[in-house]
């Protein structure tokens, strides 16, 4: 999978500062002298960014993030029919808030050179997490339903959405509350299948050796239990769990040839949601043509896993060790050409990229760009490798008078679709850094101080 976020440096304990109204967008000609917004969204290698943020519209909204004054974040959660999420619990660096009765949060943390990892959950939903480069306001987030299922916590128990293929095998009385305890009464078990386009985080991963990888995704899944309390649940320890994790539908459904003949290294990971990383595994995973099959282990209490992150979101990935990265910057383009109508929230222009899995399926990622984004710094891609990139603007006129680019060449353009190579490996993976080792601005960008290989230009003309 490829990611546009991807910073796993975390800060000291945070602390709230005064709340601060973002500056407005300056003109076109002014837009060298300010730090560029940084756009995170989930593709096919790296990230992301699954992240379900998906706009109550349909495509997944993209996280525009402006230089704050302060690291300010608003917003509203919501589910697939546009109602409001309440009580779920939006974190951004250790700080937590919890959605009020419309779906609302507000927060305030201390700014951090390393980025913001914003983290969004309530069990019975797909979480959300995202790297954020700085604050952002009047944001909506839209959580997943999971498949539910009632269940004995003392019964063996078969649970399996049909809908995605993930069968879980829940043993008897080897569910517990956080600190050890027994659940009280029955237990809804809920399972959140995850494709390219949903995961949390932004495929940045650490493996066992400590080192910092990409990853590219052929199966994922949240899993979460709660009891007739409301109590989150996790696998007691020394306990086992077998879950069969299919291949998603969007990936072609079938293993790629490498997984099965041991050509590409692939492993389990678990997501951390504190620090937006991938760490692996040892869940005896079993490749077959079309899922994977391994088994969860109950770790010790006090262990480093958030308790409230349950029994966790898990992830069969393809490891990366040398991905790419793309700057995709926006030239010129007048806010019109972002709201035409001046709504709230502002329609934004619609990308949709385009890349190959290893399974040799095409797969297209479609989110919206605000005009507080100047560029986007798209990561964690796969080396040497074909891109294609289309523009969608909500204004006819503004299509019209479109121009895409691209350094180094070759490159094709037919309409408002470029064609393009994501080139060589950058330094590492994750968000990109300039020479300094700190995470790219628009200054590093405007200079060439980063180790992205192609510069992608959409750029408008009165």
């Amino acid at each position: 999978m490829a990611s546009l976020s991807g910073k796993a440096a975390r800060t000291a304990p945070l602390v709230l500062v005064r709340t601060v109204q973002l500056p407005p967008r300056p003109p076109p000609e002014n837009a060298m002298m300010r730090r560029s917004a940084l756009l995170l969204f989930p593709v096919l290698f790296g990230l992301a960014c699954g992240e379900d943020a998906t706009a109550p519209s349909s495509a997944e909204e993209f996280q525009a993030s402006s230089a704050a004054l302060s690291a300010v974040f608003s917003g509203r959660v919501l589910d697939a029919n546009n109602q409001p999420v309440v009580n779920a619990r939006v974190t951004v660096n250790g700080i937590s808030r919890f959605t009020n009765g419309t779906g609302a949060y507000s927060l305030s943390v201390t700014e951090s050179p390393t980025g913001y990892v914003l983290d969004i959950r309530k069990d019975g939903y797909g979480p959300v997490n995202k790297l954020q480069m700085s604050g952002q306001l009047s944001q909506v987030y839209v959580l997943r339903k999971a498949y539910t299922q009632q269940i004995s916590p003392t019964a063996n128990t078969v649970i399996q959405d049909r809908v995605s293929g993930i069968r879980v095998d829940v043993l008897a009385n080897t569910l517990r509350t956080a600190t050890g305890g027994l659940p009280v009464g029955g237990v809804l078990f809920s399972i959140v299948p995850h494709g390219p386009d949903t995961m949390p985080g932004d495929f940045t991963a650490r493996n066992a050796l400590g080192q910092t990888v990409a990853l590219e995704t052929v199966g994922a899944v949240t899993l979460s239990a709660v009891d007739s309390q409301g109590t989150t649940l996790v696998l007691a320890a020394g306990a086992t769990m077998n879950v069969r994790l299919p291949v998603p539908a969007a990936l072609g459904g079938t293993m790629p040839a490498c997984v099965l003949n041991g050509s590409c290294r692939t492993v389990m990971w678990r997501f951390n949601p504190s620090t937006g990383l991938w760490i692996e595994q040892s869940a005896s995973p079993q490749f077959s043509t079309t899922a994977t099959t391994f088994r969860l282990t109950g770790v010790r209490q006090g262990g480093i896993i958030d308790p409230l992150d349950g029994l966790g979101t898990w992830n069969t990935d393809i490891e990366k060790v040398n991905p790419s990265c793309s700057i995709i910057e926006f030239v010129n383009i007048p806010l019109s050409c972002y709201n035409p109508l001046g709504t709230t929230p502002e329609p934004g222009l619609t990308l949709h990229l385009s890349q190959t899995s290893s399974g040799n399926v095409l797969w297209t990622s479609t989110g919206t760009v605000r005009s507080s984004a100047t560029y986007i710094a798209q990561y964690n891609l796969p080396s040497n490798a074909p891109l294609q990139l289309k523009v969608e603007f909500p204004a006819d006129d503004c299509a019209d008078n479109l121009t895409l680019s691209a350094t180094p060449g070759p490159y094709t353009v037919t309409g408002n679709t470029i064609s393009y190579n994501s080139g060589a490996p950058a330094s590492g993976p994750g968000y990109p850094k300039d020479s300094a080792g700190n995470p790219i601005d628009f200054a590093d960008v405007a200079v060439g101080d980063h180790t992205c290989s192609s510069h992608i230009y959409i750029e408008a003309h009165p």
